[in-house]
């Protein structure tokens, strides 16, 4: 049963790395930097403004104990459907959040406080699944181990059907495998964007692979 398991996680991996070499070669590369990357992060005026926000938090241990930062990143990311109750429980458990983040205690982090959450929703308290909120906190301080994955990254890459949380680990374990694999592509593109973001929109040297990544299949996802 478990080499079954493997095999089927296997061919799930397979699947996304093949789609992120169809999108992304030689041949793309430039529509990639003016399309995916500068019209819909740098010119896109919604988007530059929350990089700045982005890359002030990133791995940024210091912003996030010395400001209510829950109320912040759900704002910021656009996270719905979440009431300031549960906020307010996350900024009291804020140290053993990250210390589960930064000891890679994942699952724990996960089931402990955004698996079946209980919300508020209206007169009512209802359990919400909020996986989009569980992994771009992790990559808001794992930035070059996992992805800031959302429901549509998700589906682009067929994923649809699959958890969130494992779709987070599948994700960012071939994003992570397809860099190592590209690098000469990935800093192409990393050179070309910052030739191409003249307003330093993008701070270049906190730029992940995972993150460039992410902006990638983010407006190739919405777009969609």
């Amino acid at each position: 049963m478990i080499i079954n398991i493997q095999t089927y996680f296997e061919k799930l991996k397979q699947s996304v790395y093949d789609k992120i070499s169809f999108e992304i070669n030689e041949i793309t590369i430039n529509d990639i930097v003016m399309t995916d990357l500068v019209k819909s992060h740098i010119f896109e005026p919604k988007s530059a403004s929350f990089q700045n926000y982005y890359f002030k938090t990133l791995n940024n241990e210091e912003y996030y104990y010395e400001n209510q930062f829950f109320r912040e990143f759900k704002m910021k990311y656009s996270l719905q459907g979440i009431d300031n109750k549960f906020l307010d429980e996350l900024e009291k458990r804020k140290k053993n959040i990250l210390n589960d983040i930064r000891k890679e205690s994942l699952a724990q982090l996960y089931f402990d406080n955004f698996n079946k959450a209980k919300i508020k929703h209206g007169d009512k308290i209802i359990e919400k699944n909020l996986g989009s909120f569980f992994s771009k906190l992790v990559h808001t301080f794992r930035p070059n181990d996992y992805c800031a994955l959302d429901k549509p990254i998700k589906n682009y890459f067929e994923l649809g059907n699959e958890s969130f949380f494992i779709s987070f680990f599948i994700i960012s374990s071939v994003y992570k495998q397809w860099a190592s694999d590209n690098k000469i592509l990935i800093q192409e593109i990393k050179h070309k964007l910052k030739q191409a973001d003249k307003q330093e929109i993008i701070k270049h040297e906190q730029l992940t692979d995972l993150k460039l990544l992410d902006l990638i299949f983010w407006s190739k996802a919405n777009r969609k």
